[in-house]
């Protein structure tokens, strides 16, 4: 089975500062990515209500004075952090789906690709879904809007499905979103017990539920 990275690993060189074969720019880019990358380890590992700025800079092996110059505080970190991630993962799974020409299949395929997201990036996926709410109600709709597009995602296949006379019922968006709730559930549960390696298990099993639903 081919491996789907959800973030490309862009850790900066502890050098890059210093690397004249490198324009600012980039090494600025790269300092940035690596900040991001040290905060999703400690958001996973402490929770964001637990975490500090002085935790992310010494995972990330950086000044204060660095962080500084990328974020204005913890709380900017994690919403940048999430919208790259809901970024990445999205069009990772719809990257997916785009390149199976089996109409048939795309919901497994899409079903996998999620699932080796989070078996691959278990830290990510934690922060995609559970740390954001650590920002308060306001935020929350940060989350659902996540879910809203992959909702979307399913819907659109689902619908060529039922054109095709592949279900016997047409999808509907409160089903759709419910699937996808459910989907992103069973990933959350493999990451939050340690396990999230074992996620891809579960395929087969949340494909039949989702076919079951319109059949």
């Amino acid at each position: 089975m081919k491996k789907t990275k959800a973030i490309p690993k862009k850790t900066a060189s502890r050098t890059g500062r210093w690397d004249r074969s490198r324009s600012t720019t980039e090494r600025r880019g790269d300092q940035r990515a690596h900040i991001l990358e040290a905060a999703a380890r400690v958001f996973s590992e402490r929770g964001f209500g637990r975490s500090t700025v002085q935790h992310v800079i010494e995972r990330a092996n950086i000044s204060r004075r660095t962080f500084y110059e990328h974020f204005d505080d913890l709380r900017g970190l994690l919403l940048e952090l999430h919208s790259f991630i809901a970024q990445v993962s999205f069009q990772t799974v719809e990257a997916a789906t785009q390149a199976e020409p089996n109409r048939g299949r795309k919901l497994r395929v899409g079903v996998e690709a999620f699932l080796r997201l989070v078996a691959e990036n278990g830290s990510l996926a934690r922060v995609l879904f559970r740390e954001i709410r650590a920002l308060g109600p306001e935020h929350e709709v940060r989350r659902e809007m996540v879910l809203q597009r992959f909702s979307s995602l399913l819907l659109e296949g689902f619908a060529h499905a039922y054109a095709e006379k592949v279900l016997s019922r047409p999808p509907d968006e409160l089903t759709i979103f419910a699937l996808v709730s459910a989907i992103e559930a069973v990933g959350m549960r493999y990451a939050d017990r340690g396990e999230a390696h074992r996620a891809p298990e579960a395929a087969s099993a949340l494909v039949h539920l989702c076919e079951a639903a319109f059949r």
